[in-house]
């Protein structure tokens, strides 16, 4: 059995990969909530280094992200 890493990194690119499937608005709304709940997990393990190496490194390229994604299926939504 494959082994499932908890490595910050490893999550962020699992979620990339959530975000690149999404097709629909309500999918990147649960894909939001999937960042928040990393988001809380760092900020709870790692309180020192939060906001100093993973808000602006890690959490806010994934809200961009999943943003942009939900922006692109608007616009194929509405043409």
């Amino acid at each position: 059995m494959e082994q499932i890493s908890t490595h910050y990194g490893d999550v962020a690119k699992w979620i990339e990969k959530v975000i690149d499937s999404c097709e629909t608005r309500q999918q990147t709304f649960t894909a939001k909530k999937l960042i928040n709940n990393f988001a809380k997990q760092l900020r709870t393990k790692y309180p020192d280094k939060y906001w100093r190496d993973y808000q602006y490194s890690v959490i806010w390229p994934l809200e961009t992200m999943v943003t942009s994604k939900r922006q692109s299926i608007i616009i194929k939504i509405e043409e």
